[in-house]
């Protein structure tokens, strides 16, 4: 499902960010991105979801090749993607319910197609009764509930979280992953960067460990 094939990433002659990266995760895999600040986990993650493309080598994301997608595919890869960030990125002005259709909404869904989709994910992550609210009255972890609810409204084949977790207390941190899993064990592949070590003991998964650029352990 994610492929990389001796994948470096470049910003200039001196600052590569990522280099000669190679990694395979299966379909219905679960695997933490671990390093520390600079590690290149977020240049990783980029990659993935066709924000940046590799300097070199070969990137395959649900059958797609990132170095061959021309501005016009992009949209076609992210159906499949749904991407999760540390600092949420909700409208404030849209209430939980828009936030979560706004994906499909972009898609061209029929709008009954969309009520069903979306209360559908809302009880997932249990935030059914929120529907109405807007994201600033919510708690942080009801911010980042709404987050993956959106990320996951269009069916994803691949979920990418980028530090899911950072910015939300220890049992906030548990409630996520442990709805992280359950998405999971439906057969979505996951990869999620994080710096929080006690996630990786917590749940054990796949640990991949980026150090300056460049995979230092994986336990898979």
């Amino acid at each position: 499902m994610i492929r990389l094939f001796h994948v470096t990433k470049r910003y200039t002659r001196d600052a590569c960010a990522l280099n000669d990266v190679s990694l395979r995760i299966e379909k219905g895999g679960f695997a933490f991105l671990t390093g520390h600040s600079g590690a290149g986990k977020s240049t990783l993650m980029r990659l993935l979801f066709a924000a940046e493309k590799p300097t070199e080598g070969q990137v395959m994301v649900a059958g797609h090749s990132i170095s061959r997608l021309t501005d016009a595919s992009v949209p076609i890869l992210r159906r499949n993607i749904g991407v999760i960030f540390q600092d949420f990125k909700l409208l404030s002005r849209r209430t939980v319910y828009e936030n979560v259709a706004f994906t499909l909404e972009v898609l061209g869904r029929p709008r009954r197609e969309i009520a069903e989709r979306v209360r559908a994910v809302l009880r997932q992550v249990g935030l059914e009764h929120k529907s109405k609210a807007l994201p600033l009255r919510l708690s942080g972890g009801e911010q980042q509930r709404v987050a993956i609810a959106r990320a996951l409204v269009g069916e994803p084949l691949v979920l990418l979280a980028d530090e899911p977790t950072g910015n939300l207390d220890p049992a906030l941190s548990m409630e996520i992953m442990r709805l992280l899993e359950s998405v999971n064990a439906r057969g979505t592949t996951i990869l999620v960067a994080t710096h929080d070590l006690k996630l990786t003991e917590t749940f054990h998964k796949r640990v991949i460990t980026l150090e300056h650029g460049r995979i230092k352990t994986d336990t898979g």
